[in-house]
């Protein structure tokens, strides 16, 4: 709103939502377990009063370009202290061509269209002077989630998940919906691509990463390992899935554990001392 006046509003605009920003996606990293339960109504509705506020911006800025004091060097005297200064600048000099009228004559515009667009909305639209405001309803007549993950997704987040569970004491998937696809048989209308928040669901991340998932048939034969020790040939692969969903680990274990040879068996013993 003042921002013509004094530019120096618009940096200090830019730096204070680049500090909303850090601290958002900060809170998102570190902070939150889970994401808010928010529709987007609340930026809807944002949106929608900011939708205003280039008439605001015109109109103020109009007045501040159009101080005669400042721009005109027009000063009106008084007599004495206690006589309030007349600046020259009311409503009469609105029909002064100065370099502020191009701002009052687009803002007069906004303040016309944006009084059509309240009050004469429907009027306009079957005019066809609007945007169409028409929401399209898709109804793909899709079944359930847990009744359109395919068997083999299916079987991957319900091995991946129990092995790690058993083996390192952390679950990255509760247990409810574990149990649910496990027992879950055939979809009819199954999920194209990837169905899982899981980088290691991508098959590109899953090579990207060397990552041998827990459903291979003889997943340990694939991985090489340093040693000729038996009994750790997986931990090589898993270390992958430990660290991507590090976020699960107790924070105390996350925090000093070191991944050194044998890693597999200390490391449940520290998810369960953390206890």
């Amino acid at each position: 709103m003042y921002g013509l006046g004094l530019p120096m509003l618009f940096p200090i605009a830019i730096l204070s939502f680049f500090i909303f920003w850090l601290t958002e996606r900060y809170q998102i990293a570190y902070c939150y377990q889970l994401p808010p339960a928010m529709d987007d109504r609340m930026t809807q509705n944002a949106m929608n009063l900011l939708s205003y506020t280039p008439i605001l911006f015109l109109l103020n800025g109009f007045w501040m370009l159009g101080n005669r004091q400042m721009f005109e060097n027009v000063v009106n005297q008084i007599s004495t202290s206690t006589t309030p200064m007349v600046t020259g600048h009311d409503w009469s000099t609105l029909t002064n061509v100065t370099q502020a009228t191009p701002m009052l004559l687009i803002g007069a515009c906004l303040v016309v269209i944006t009084f059509f667009r309240v009050f004469f909305y429907e009027t306009l639209t079957q005019w066809g002077f609007t945007l169409t405001a028409n929401n399209i309803e898709v109804d793909e007549n899709l079944p359930c989630f847990f009744e359109a993950v395919k068997l083999k997704d299916a079987d991957w987040i319900v091995k991946e998940c129990n092995y790690y569970k058993e083996k390192y004491g952390f679950q990255f998937v509760r247990q409810r919906v574990v149990d649910r696809l496990d027992d879950w048989q055939l979809a009819k209308k199954p999920i194209s691509g990837i169905a899982w928040y899981n980088l290691l669901a991508n098959p590109r991340y899953e090579r990207e990463f060397n990552y041998f998932p827990t459903d291979m048939d003889d997943r340990e034969d694939f991985i090489v390992d340093g040693d000729d020790a038996e009994g750790n040939d997986c931990e090589q692969s898993d270390m992958v899935s430990i660290l991507i969903n590090l976020a699960f680990v107790k924070t105390s274990v996350a925090q000093s554990f070191r991944f050194t040879a044998g890693y597999s068996e200390s490391f449940m013993t520290a998810m369960k001392a953390a206890e």
